[in-house]
C-alpha cells in the first residue's frame, strides 16, 4: 500500500511529507520510504497559527477558518510529495495526517487535544482516502494522547538489538526506550525540544530568525550551567514519572519570557542565552534518562530524530551529558531523522485502516489498546480501499510467494491467525472489480433458464468442489429441477473427497464430461479456475462454444493473451496466498462469493426470491417446514396453525400458498397464476 504520512509538529516551521510503500501484518510490518520532503507553511500562516495558540488572543471564527487553511496546506504538501516522486496523487492510497496541535491538556476534569486540518479537507483536495484525528482515542481512553510515535518507533527499531532510545527532538522531546526485540517498552515526552530554544532565537534576533540554524548562536555563545542546574530544579515536570506528555501550553511563549527575565536578571544575553537554553534542553533529555530509564546509560544506543538532529551545537551538548551511551541520528538505522514522525503517522495510518491498535497503552496511560485515527473516504476508497489492484495480464499471482508471511512457521498460533485473519480481507476486496462482470453473467444466466437452457459448473480440484457445492444447493434452496444448475469435476464424484492426480491436465475429459451431460446451445457453462489456465476447464469451454452454448470463467489470475477468450471473465484479484501457491485458501473463498452472488442473484432474477425471502424452498426435513410455515404466515398474516394448514393444502410451497390466500384461488389456480406471472409472487399479492 502506498501512503503519505504528514506531521506538523510544535517547531510551526512547515509539513513534513514521507511518502512510504508499506505491506505486511502486525508487527511484521516492512516499509519503504520513496521520498519525503517538507513544505514551509504559506506566508501567515504560521503568525495566524502563533495567533491562536494563547488563549488571550484567540477567537474562534479565525480558528475555524486556520482549521481549514492548516489541512489545505497539508493536501498541498501531500501533493506535492507524490508529484516530487513522480506520480500523481491518485496513485497514493492512503494519506495519514497528524495534523497541526494547537492546544493539548490531556488532564483535568474534560481532558482534551486539539489538531487543526480535518481529514475531511484533504480528502476532498487529494480525493485520497484520510486517516486524521489520532490522538482523541487515546484521551478518552484515559491516556495522555503522547506520545503517539513509540508504536511505530517499535516497529521500526525493535530488531536492533539491545537497548535503543529513539529521541525525538522536534518542538518538544520525547523517547521511546526499547529493550530488545520481545523487551518492554517505555515511552514519554522528556520536555522541551527546541520550542524554547527557537523563541528565545527570534526575541534575540529581533524577530528575524525563527530558530538557531545549526547551532551557530549557541556556539558562539557561553553556557551558564548555573542558571542550566536552575531551571532544572525549578520545572515541575521533570520530575512527574511517566506516563506523561507536554506541548506548548507548558513551553510556549510564556515560559520562554520567563527563562530571558531570569537570565538577564544574571546577565545572561544575546548568544549566551541561546547557549544557555541549548545546554538546558539537552540536560532535560539527561535528566529524564537518569531519573526513569533502566540499565543506565552505559550499552545504551541513542538515536535522535526531528529538527534538534540538524542541530550540531546540541548533538554535541546531548552526546556530553549522555556519555558513555552512544548518540547518532536516526540515519545510522537508515530513517532520515528529519522525517520519522512522518513515517510514523503513515505506519500508524497502515495499521488503523486493517483495524489493528496502533498505540502502546503503557506509554500513553490508555485505559487499553485501540485503533486510533479517523477515516475519511476519498474518491479512490473503493478502488484502492475496498478492492486490491488488479494483476498484470497474463501473470500467476496465485502461485507466487506471499511477501506478508514470510516467516510463517515462526508465528505463534495467534500470530498465525492474525496472519492469516488479515489475508481472509483480501478475498472479500477481490470481488468488488469483478461486481460489473458478476451482474452481465447473472443476466446472462437468467435469461438461458428462462428460456429453457440450463447452467453448468466445470472446474478441476477446489474449483470443482466448489462448483459442485454450489449447483447442489439450488434444488433445495430454489425448488429448481437438479439438471438446471450442474456441476462438474474433474476426476468425477471420487475427486470430491480426495485428489484425482493429472486430471485437471486433461483437456479432452472436459470436453468429453461436458458432451456427456448433454450440453446444448442456450446453456450458459461456467468454468472455474484459479489460475485460469486448467486444460480440463478450457477444453470443456472451448467444447461449449462449438455448441453454441454462452461461456464464462471465474478465476485469480487474468487469462493469458493467448488463452480461449469466454464470453465472460470474473476476475477475482486475489493475489499471493499465505502459503504459497495453495488457492484453496483465499482464491478458493473469492471464487465462493463469487459463486454466491451467481446462483443467487440468477435465482432472484427468475423469481425464486420475493422482497428477501427464500419462497420457493423445497420442504424437506423438520427446519424446512417451519421455515415454510413461518414464510406463510409472514405473507398473509394468518396465525400458525392457519398457516400451517394452507401450507399443506398448497402441497408444502409457499408461493402457491401466498396465491391461494391473496386471490381466493384454488391451488391450481394459483398455479396457473404464478406461471403467467413467470414465478413472480409479487403481481398476487394484495400488501407490498
Amino acid at each position: 500500500m502506498r501512503i503519505i504520512g504528514l506531521m506538523s509538529g510544535t517547531s510551526l516551521d512547515g509539513v513534513d511529507a514521507c511518502l512510504v510503500d508499506v505491506h505486511g501484518a502486525g508487527e511484521r510490518l516492512r516499509f519503504q520510504v520513496r521520498h519525503a520532503a517538507t513544505l514551509p507553511f504559506p506566508d501567515g500562516l504560521r503568525a495566524a497559527l502563533d495567533a491562536q495558540l494563547r488563549p488571550e488572543t484567540s477567537a474562534v471564527d479565525a480558528l475555524a477558518a486556520l482549521d481549514t487553511r492548516i489541512a489545505v496546506a497539508f493536501a498541498d504538501a501531500a501533493i506535492a510529495c507524490a508529484h516530487a516522486a513522480g506520480l500523481a496523487i491518485s496513485a497514493v492510497d492512503l494519506i495519514a495526517s497528524h495534523g497541526q496541535t494547537l492546544w493539548h491538556a490531556p488532564a483535568g476534569d474534560w481532558p482534551a487535544t486539539l489538531q487543526l486540518g480535518r481529514g475531511a479537507t484533504i480528502a476532498v483536495h487529494t480525493g485520497v482516502t484520510t486517516i486524521s484525528d489520532f490522538r482523541p482515542a487515546d484521551v478518552a481512553l484515559g491516556g495522555q494522547g503522547a506520545p503517539l510515535v513509540p508504536y511505530a518507533d517499535r516497529l521500526v527499531f525493535g530488531g536492533r538489538g539491545g537497548r535503543v532510545a529513539a529521541q525525538n527532538l522536534g518542538g518538544i522531546g520525547n523517547v521511546t526506550v526499547l529493550a530488545g526485540a520481545d523487551g518492554p517498552t517505555l515511552a514519554f515526552d522528556t520536555g522541551p525540544g527546541n520550542m524554547v530554544i527557537d523563541a528565545l532565537t527570534a526575541q534575540v534576533s529581533g524577530g528575524a530568525l525563527t530558530f538557531d540554524r545549526d547551532g551557530r548562536l549557541a556556539a558562539e555563545g557561553r553556557v551558564d550551567e548555573a542558571l542550566v542546574a536552575a531551571w532544572l530544579a525549578d520545572d515541575a515536570y521533570l520530575r512527574v514519572a511517566p506516563p506523561k506528555s507536554t506541548g506548548r501550553e507548558r513551553y510556549g511563549a510564556a515560559f520562554a519570557e520567563r527563562l530571558a527575565t531570569e537570565a538577564s536578571a544574571r546577565g545572561v544575553s544575546g548568544n549566551d542565552l541561546i547557549a544557555t537554553a541549548t545546554a538546558w534542553t539537552a540536560a532535560t533529555v539527561a535528566d529524564a534518562y537518569g531519573r526513569f530509564v533502566p540499565g543506565g546509560l552505559a550499552g545504551l544506543e541513542v538515536l535522535v530524530s526531528g529538527g534538534g538532529a540538524a542541530n550540531p551545537t546540541l548533538m554535541r551538548m546531548l552526546a556530553e551529558r549522555l556519555a558513555p551511551a552512544h548518540v547518532a541520528t536516526t540515519a545510522a538505522a537508515g530513517v532520515d531523522p528529519d522525517f520519522k514522525e512522518a513515517l510514523a503517522f503513515a505506519l500508524l495510518g497502515y495499521q488503523a485502516l486493517h483495524g489493528r491498535p496502533n498505540v502502546l497503552p503503557d506509554a500513553t496511560g490508555a485505559s487499553q489498546a485501540w485503533v486510533l485515527g479517523s477515516i475519511t473516504p476519498g474518491r479512490n476508497f473503493v478502488r484502492a480501499i475496498l478492492a486490491p489492484t488488479p494483476p498484470a495480464p497474463g501473470s500467476t499471482e496465485t502461485e507466487q510467494a506471499n511477501p506478508d508471511s514470510v516467516g510463517l512457521d515462526l508465528l505463534s498460533p495467534a500470530e498465525s491467525v492474525d496472519a492469516m485473519h488479515e489475508q481472509d480481507w483480501a478475498a472479500v476486496r477481490a470481488v468488488g472489480p469483478a461486481k460489473p462482470a458478476i451482474a452481465a453473467l447473472v443476466a446472462q444466466a437468467a435469461a438461458a433458464l428462462r428460456a429453457g437452457g440450463r447452467l453448468f459448473y466445470v472446474g478441476a480440484g477446489t474449483s470443482g468442489r466448489l462448483g459442485v457445492l454450489d449447483a447442489s444447493e439450488c434444488p433445495p434452496t430454489f425448488s429448481v429441477d437438479p439438471a438446471m444448475v450442474r456441476g462438474i469435476i474433474a476426476g468425477g464424484e471420487r475427486a470430491l473427497r480426495e485428489a484425482v492426480e493429472g486430471a485437471e491436465d486433461d483437456a479432452e475429459a472436459g470436453r468429453a464430461d461436458l458432451h456427456a451431460c448433454g450440453a446444448r446451445a442456450g446453456d450458459v457453462v461456467v468454468g472455474i479456475s484459479a489460475n485460469g489456465g486448467a486444460p480440463y476447464v478450457r477444453g470443456a469451454l472451448v467444447a461449449a462454444r462449438g455448441l453454441g452454448a454462452r461461456t464464462a470463467i471465474v478465476t485469480c489470475n487474468p487469462l493469458r493473451p493467448e488463452a480461449f477468450e469466454p464470453d465472460h471473465v470474473v476476475l477475482l484479484p486475489t493475489g499471493p496466498e499465505l502459503v504459497a501457491g495453495s488457492t484453496r485458501l483465499k482464491a478458493g473463498t473469492a471464487t465462493k462469493l463469487a459463486l454466491n452472488m451467481i446462483s443467487t442473484l440468477t435465482m432472484v432474477a427468475l423469481g425464486k426470491v420475493h422482497d428477501n425471502l427464500m419462497v420457493d424452498v423445497r420442504v424437506s426435513n423438520r427446519k424446512l417446514q417451519l421455515r415454510a410455515e413461518r414464510l406463510v404466515t409472514r405473507l398473509t398474516g394468518l396465525e400458525a396453525a392457519a398457516a400451517a394448514a394452507l401450507l399443506a393444502r398448497a402441497d408444502g410451497r409457499v408461493k402457491v400458498a401466498a396465491v391461494m390466500h391473496h386471490q381466493g384461488a384454488s391451488m391450481e389456480e394459483a398455479e396457473a397464476m404464478l406461471a403467467q406471472s413467470g414465478g413472480f409472487l409479487r403481481p398476487w399479492l394484495s400488501i407490498p
